[in-house]
């Protein structure tokens, strides 16, 4: 999400403006799984140097996640019980299906649901499930985790996001900077970029925390799971409008910002393909373990720079 005022300005933006107009997006380092820090961000509670909870511990403090495939995925959630997504975004850490990554582990039967599909330009996971299992409390309606809070920093602080099944990555565990995941009691989204997608910041927007999943993250919320390849679908808040002056048809783009007095419907998920159905979802071992081999780059919490540009990394 970003700052609040940041909506104040309820107008119409063409793309070409967009660059100038995020005050609070920031650069985030790039690291390689190998040779994480133990803390890089400021405001950060846990840590990326997880190989001593390894391959898993319930009170493991680890703020990476990695999204793989439908069956090898890991989601945010409170290291304290009982509470609301909203007052504890920055006190997340990662909860995955797969025993390895040094994290804490989704217990079997928390998802109920689940759909990961994989764009030109993003991979994604949605569905349901009950999440009071990883401590967040019953009937809370959620909250929005990303790369850039508020203030700049990301909800959590210092949560890294990777995946080693980028196309053209070599199966390689790749950082993505741009990413946001919508966690409640019952359903979850979780979307994260590539860093070779031109529209990445569009595709992947944090500005709509109050919209919800639907709107943020297109895609399958029903029953089942399943894993397809999809096309990317319209960018989130972006509209096409057209226009008839003196007979002359022409298309312009809209963009909604949240708060704006009217407020359209969500755009329909991107079209899909080669979809594989599965019956459940169980935890186990990961089939690649990242290791941390080697110390991490000296980074002061707090020390990232400022943008010049909205998605400069």
């Amino acid at each position: 999400m970003i700052a609040k005022s940041f909506f104040a300005l309820a107008v119409l933006l063409p793309t070409t403006v967009m660059a100038a107009v995020d005050p609070q997006h920031m650069y985030k380092p790039t690291f390689t799984v190998d040779k994480l820090p133990d803390k890089w961000e400021k405001g950060q509670v846990g840590t990326n140097r997880c190989d001593k909870w390894a391959p898993h511990n319930e009170k493991s403090m680890c703020q990476n996640a990695f999204i793989n495939s439908v069956h090898d995925f890991c989601l945010w959630g409170p290291f304290k019980h009982n509470v609301d997504v909203g007052n504890e975004e920055k006190n997340m850490v990662a909860y995955c299906l797969k025993s390895g990554y040094g994290t804490r582990l989704i217990p079997d039967g928390t998802i109920k649901q689940a759909h990961f599909i994989k764009a030109k330009s993003f991979m994604q996971i949605t569905g349901y499930g009950d999440f009071t299992k990883i401590g967040i409390k019953k009937k809370d309606a959620g909250g929005e985790l990303d790369s850039h809070g508020a203030d700049g920093y990301g909800n959590p602080p210092g949560g890294l996001v990777f995946s080693r099944t980028i196309p053209g990555t070599n199966k390689q565990f790749t950082q993505m900077h741009e990413w946001a995941s919508f966690m409640s009691a019952t359903e979850f989204s979780f979307r994260a970029c590539f860093e070779t997608a031109p529209e990445k910041l569009r595709l992947c927007p944090h500005q709509y925390d109050e919209m919800g999943a639907r709107f943020s993250h297109p895609g399958d919320y029903g029953p089942g799971f399943d894993q397809c390849d999809s096309d990317d679908g319209q960018m989130p808040g972006w509209y096409r409008v057209k226009k008839n002056v003196n007979g002359k048809e022409s298309i312009s783009s809209s963009f909604f910002w949240q708060g704006d007095a009217h407020t359209p419907n969500p755009h329909k998920p991107g079209k899909t393909s080669n979809c594989k159905e599965y019956k459940t979802l169980h935890s186990g071992p990961v089939k690649v373990v990242p290791r941390a081999l080697a110390a991490g780059p000296e980074i002061t919490p707090g020390a990232s720079k400022r943008a010049h540009h909205f998605g400069h990394h």
